[in-house]
Formats: structure tokens, C-alpha cells, sequence
């Protein structure tokens, strides 16, 4: 259910975000218990490497729910276009230019609304097929993601080499079968670093939300 209050908003990426972390804090410790008790035994390594998927799996999974959470945030809210900040505009505009195509009788009236009706007409913030993370979240695709929201990326910058190496070209080693897996100290800084990426994520949503900054500017 898409929350409609700023208190559902926060509730819900609180909870998103607290088992993923009880998760991830009991499986680090469990990798340093058998790193050190069997280091380099299969069950250490195993550990190891699945901690790694899940670490990239929270990692894209986190991010893709917060940004649908506030893109329904802001749908529910059925503002006129002329109300929407540019990237909720672009957002809504491209998927009333989809439904044009598509045949969509219904959306040749909102678009004559957009055009004789400006100062009336209500958009359609699309809730589905706008937050993709394209299986591989990669900074570039991260980038895009918020964009389409009208997030911030300026935290993000300096992660680049961490999310394309540490996470998604490390998930993909193993997915791929191959012989990858971190010493349980470099999990535990890894885990460390995601777990802030996807906070400051958190507080930005709340940020946004609150301030209304899914708005145009006055």
C-alpha cells in the first residue's frame, strides 16, 4: 500500500531499513566467528560469499523500495503539473507521451488538459516502470534512478568505484561461479558503507518529503 502521510513514509523505509540492517549485523558476525575459528575452510568461504550477494541484494533492494515508496508518495498527492518539481514533471509528461502511443483514448483528454488547462489539470505520476534498477546497480543506473525523482546525487559521487567494484562487480563474481569471497573484515567495511549509502538515502527521502521539495520552487 503506497503511503499516503509523511508518517507512513517514514515508518515504512524505517522498517525497510532496520531488518535489512539486524540482517546484515548478525551474518558479519558470524564471518569473523568462522574466519577466525576455520579460515579458508569451504563453510568460511561460503559464508563469505553469500554475505556478499545479500550485501549487493540489500543494497538494490533498499534503494529500489525507497525511491517507489516516495514516487507514491508523491503520486497519492494528485498535484496539478503546474506544481510539480521538473523531475516529477518530466516524469509525468513522459508517461502521459507513452499512453499518446499506446492508444490510450483517455490520454488524449489529459493532454488537452495540459494544453487549454494548465492551471487545472491534475498529472498522473506514474507508480510503475519509472525506478529500475536494471538487475545491476551500478552508479550510472543509481544516478538515473534518483534523477527521475528529483533526488540528489551529489552523496553519491565519491561511491562510484565502491558500488561498480565492491558491490555489483563482486556480486557478480559469484553469480557467476567463480572462486570470490572478502576477508571478514573488508565484509564488515563493506556493510559498514552500504548500510550509510542506504541511511543518508532514508533521510534524504524524509528530507524531500517533508520540506515538500517534490514541489516547483515558488
Amino acid at each position: 500500500m503506497a503511503p499516503r502521510t509523511l508518517a507512513e513514509l517514514e515508518t515504512f523505509l524505517d522498517e525497510a531499513l532496520a531488518w535489512r540492517r539486524a540482517e546484515l549485523a548478525v551474518l558479519a558476525v558470524e564471518i569473523a566467528r568462522k574466519e577466525k575459528d576455520s579460515p579458508g575452510a569451504p563453510l568460511t568461504r561460503a559464508l563469505a560469499r553469500g554475505g556478499t550477494a545479500l550485501l549487493y541484494a540489500h543494497w538494490e533492494g533498499f534503494a529500489k523500495e525507497a525511491c517507489e515508496a516516495y514516487l507514491d508518495f508523491v503520486a497519492v498527492r494528485r498535484l496539478r503539473y503546474e506544481e510539480l518539481g521538473d523531475a516529477f514533471l518530466m516524469t509525468a509528461l513522459k508517461a502521459l507521451l507513452r499512453r499518446l502511443d499506446s492508444g490510450d483514448t483517455a490520454a488524449a483528454a489529459d493532454a488537452i488538459d495540459v494544453v487549454r488547462r494548465p492551471m487545472m489539470a491534475r498529472a498522473r505520476v506514474p507508480r510503475k516502470a519509472v525506478i529500475n534498477t536494471q538487475s545491476n546497480l551500478r552508479h550510472d543506473v543509481l544516478v538515473e534512478m534518483c534523477r527521475a525523482v528529483g533526488l540528489p546525487t551529489e552523496d553519491f559521487l565519491t561511491r562510484k568505484q565502491f558500488i561498480d567494484r565492491s558491490l555489483c562487480d563482486a556480486r557478480n563474481e559469484i553469480a557467476h561461479g567463480r572462486l570470490y569471497y572478502p576477508e571478514a573484515e573488508t565484509f564488515d567495511q563493506h556493510r559498514e558503507d552500504v548500510l550509510q549509502m542506504l541511511t543518508n538515502l532514508k533521510a534524504t527521502i524524509i528530507q524531500y518529503a517533508r520540506s515538500s521539495l517534490y514541489k516547483v520552487s515558488p
